[in-house]
């Protein structure tokens, strides 16, 4: 067959082409230490590796979360960890408050101190993240979780979420801890209060411990005459009445402002044990007994659980100067076991987010492993054998070079060449 010098030249130019592709393949398989550089090299395998690669870039956004996490778990950790040595000073101001030695002064001196202290807790509640997001807000990240309102409340403007992120394809980390149930949940004997509240309950027993009194006591034959002062809701008081036949404990239910009959009734139905009489006169409560000595202590209101500043439920003897007892709940005594308690459920919710932490680390460690072994069988899939390759494309020059002189030639050459 014939071959003509344009068909020779064609057939050249695709050879040289091919050379060209397949040598411009080795190079980059060189460059890149992979051996797929494209989808069309090995359709299976580069299916395969894509997959591969997805998979990696998941593990990689895992381990941003557990970082993450970790990172929010570990601040979390650190303001909890304030909170509880700010609770143990609390602590150390109720017993000290407690001492009957100390004075007015000593006691408004405690209460500037745990107003300080109880500001510091409100900041710690209301942390937020270097990315400005609120660390014990719930699913509420933009906005202060803990806000104190115009009567000095403090109320959670939160939610009951629990914020998590993905730490690997069925395990969701969280990343803190809900700050309703961390301060607004105190487990007490009165049932669930606030930390904040628990906290003013401390301070407004400090403003009204010198001008209070627990217990109201009579020694003259007179006995005592009192004003019940209270709400106009129905409400159970009980106290604990002695007098010389001995101690019991009085309830009467349905106590309201001003009305003394339901005490007097109850008084009377024990007075064979007391040895105290009750009467009703001119909108007062008179107690008597036959020597004079009788005394009311332990007074319960029901709903009143914590102090106020201005006590609402008192008993006020009618002497000059006036006397006025305060619930049980206003007493400095009192406030110990509440104080106690919320130091106890803040170091509770630390030792969750410290669970928290640990489980994130964990999951740092299975995943790095995972990581580490994906990242091999991709590497292993992709690597080219740079000492093949390299060969390859060395024999590929070759073939090049040699190709180009012996066109070269072959083009230079005439008919005149040939007839010779």
């Amino acid at each position: 067959m014939t071959v003509s010098t344009k068909m020779f030249a064609d057939q050249m130019l695709n050879r040289f082409s091919q050379l060209n592709e397949e040598i411009q393949l080795r190079q980059t398989q060189v460059s890149t230490g992979k051996e797929i550089t494209q989808a069309s090299d090995k359709p299976i395998e580069a299916v395969k590796l894509s997959a591969m690669e997805e998979r990696v870039t998941q593990l990689s956004g895992f381990q941003r979360n557990v970082a993450t996490a970790q990172e929010r778990l570990t601040m979390a950790d650190t303001t909890l960890e304030n909170v509880d040595s700010i609770m143990i000073q609390m602590r150390e101001r109720v017993i000290a408050a407690n001492n009957d030695t100390f004075s007015e002064p000593d006691l408004d001196a405690i209460r500037v101190e745990v107003n300080e202290l109880r500001d510091t807790l409100v900041g710690l509640a209301n942390t937020r993240t270097p990315d400005g997001q609120a660390l014990f807000g719930g699913y509420n990240t933009d906005l202060q979780p803990f806000r104190e309102e115009a009567d000095g409340r403090v109320t959670y403007l939160g939610d009951g979420g629990q914020h998590t992120l993905a730490a690997s394809e069925s395990m969701r980390l969280p990343t803190s801890v809900n700050g309703g149930e961390v301060f607004m949940q105190i487990s007490t004997d009165a049932g669930s209060k606030s930390l904040f509240d628990i906290v003013d309950s401390f301070i407004a027993s400090l403003s009204t411990a010198a001008t209070h009194e627990d217990t109201l006591v009579a020694t003259e034959r007179e006995g005592m005459s009192l004003r019940i002062n209270a709400d106009r809701t129905p409400r159970e008081w009980s106290f604990v009445l002695s007098g010389p036949e001995g101690s019991v404990s009085i309830t009467a239910a349905n106590v309201v402002d001003g009305s003394h009959s339901g005490i007097a009734e109850a008084i009377n139905a024990r007075t064979f044990e007391t040895g105290v009489t009750a009467i009703v006169n001119e909108g007062h409560l008179k107690l008597t007994s036959t020597t004079g000595e009788i005394s009311l202590s332990d007074l319960m209101v029901e709903g009143v659980d914590l102090a106020s500043k201005e006590p609402p439920f008192t008993i006020t003897t009618g002497g000059n100067p006036a006397a006025t007892m305060v619930p049980k709940a206003q007493t400095l005594s009192a406030q110990l076991s509440k104080i106690v308690d919320a130091g106890q459920d803040i170091a509770i919710s630390r030792t969750t987010v410290g669970a928290r932490l640990q489980r994130a680390e964990v999951q740092e460690e299975v995943l790095a492993s995972r990581s580490v072994t994906l990242q091999s069988q991709v590497n292993e899939m992709s690597a080219a054998d740079l000492e093949k390759v390299i060969t390859e494309l060395q024999s590929l020059l070759m073939t090049q070079n040699a190709a180009r002189q012996a066109y070269s030639q072959i083009g230079q050459t005439t008919l005149f060449d040939y007839l010779k």
